[in-house]
């Protein structure tokens, strides 16, 4: 626990070292390597692109906008120690933090933030434990991560009714075994609980080789893999080894770019789920074009991190202060508007939850496909 207060400490030290005093300071919670090293990068180019248009417009209530990005390394008890740290560093007004993007220990890190009176904004999909954290000014931008089971059962469903599916996850990581729980309720809701079974890596001690060829000695045509980016890259390979054409799904945003390196042309075919990808919507599409004229091409989590800091900045508008209670105060029951158009908050969370999309990869390129 040392080391991790040590850490915490020293990392503070180097960057408020370097950071403006004047101004107000929006902070990022998101990890910077391994694992998840891509969606930090991705959130971190967004955020920091909405804080760039708001200062070179002058800023926002006369005051310009300092960012700090902070890795919790998806480690709990740094979680919490970023939490405290931020919560303390009055000098530099932070009033606003997006994340953290990993669940760690969430009821806690809303703590803190909550009694330190600091607005919070969680850009991605949360499950079902962090829909359960209600604060004040706790916001889950898009709703949750069950509305993914929903789009997936639906295309199944459409597409591949009858066909056996295996669900493959961790049972180390708690977000993936409650997606996986989800997608078996949803099908079960259904009346299909017969031809959908869970399986985990530890059941073949992580021996990719034996659960791919257990999973296709049951039968099953498909899978929907969970998991790390390592987990879903090495058994993806190992079940299209054996046969090229079993048909795979995932999280394009787990998966990452990894995927495609291990996986080579044994990715093509490969069925990527994503958040809003309706090229269709119009609130979207403005957005999205105005970005490009701009000169600012988003990836993956970008438009989240980005559209987090624009629907922070409405509320601020609204109450013309950044002070927690009266943000606050404009969020629920009221028509907000955000980036995907207007939306209505309850206890935080949008009274809709964002839909996914559906791409299908091929020769390097995905086709949208729901």
């Amino acid at each position: 626990m040392r080391c991790v207060f040590l850490y915490i400490i020293c990392l503070f030290f180097a960057v408020f070292s370097t950071t403006a005093t004047a101004g107000v300071t929006i902070a990022l919670v998101a990890p910077k390597a391994e694992e998840y090293v891509q969606q930090g990068e991705e959130l971190n180019k967004g955020v920091k692109r909405a804080i760039d248009e708001i200062n070179n417009k002058g800023g926002l209530l006369g005051k310009k906008i300092n960012f700090l990005a902070v890795d919790d390394q998806c480690n709990d008890s740094i979680a919490i120690s970023t939490a405290q740290m931020l919560s303390v560093q009055k000098e530099k007004q932070i009033v606003l933090v997006i994340g953290p993007y990993c669940a760690n220990s969430f009821d806690k890190v809303a703590d803190v933030y909550a009694h330190a009176k600091i607005f919070q904004i969680i850009p991605t999909t949360v499950n079902y434990t962090q829909a359960k954290t209600i604060k004040k000014g706790l916001v889950k931008m898009l709703g949750y991560t069950n509305q993914e089971a929903k789009d997936f059962f639906n295309y199944y469903n459409s597409n591949f009714a009858g066909k056996k599916v295996a669900i493959i996850s961790n049972t180390n990581d708690a977000e993936s075994m409650e997606e996986a729980q989800a997608i078996l309720s949803e099908f079960q809701k259904h009346g299909k609980s017969v031809v959908i079974k869970l399986y985990t890596y530890d059941m073949t001690n992580k021996d990719y080789v034996d659960l791919a060829e257990m999973v296709q000695k049951n039968r099953n045509e498909m899978a929907f893999l969970l998991g790390t980016a390592k987990n879903i890259r090495k058994i993806a390979r190992r079940l299209r080894e054996i046969d090229e054409n079993f048909i795979l799904f995932t999280n394009k945003y787990t998966a990452n770019k990894s995927y495609f390196d291990y996986l080579g042309s044994l990715a093509d075919g490969t069925y990527f789920m994503e958040l809003r990808g309706r090229n269709d919507d119009p609130e979207l599409a403005e957005t999205l074009v105005k970005l490009r004229l701009s000169g600012f091409d988003f990836e993956g989590l970008s438009l989240y991190g980005y559209s987090a800091v624009k629907l922070w900045k409405s509320l601020v508008e609204k109450a013309k202060s950044f002070e927690y209670d009266k943000v606050s105060a404009y969020l629920n029951d009221k028509n907000i508007k955000t980036e995907f158009g207007n939306k209505m908050f309850h206890n935080g969370a949008p009274r809709v939850s964002e839909s996914y999309a559906i791409y299908r990869y091929e020769n390097e390129s995905y086709v949208k496909v729901y």
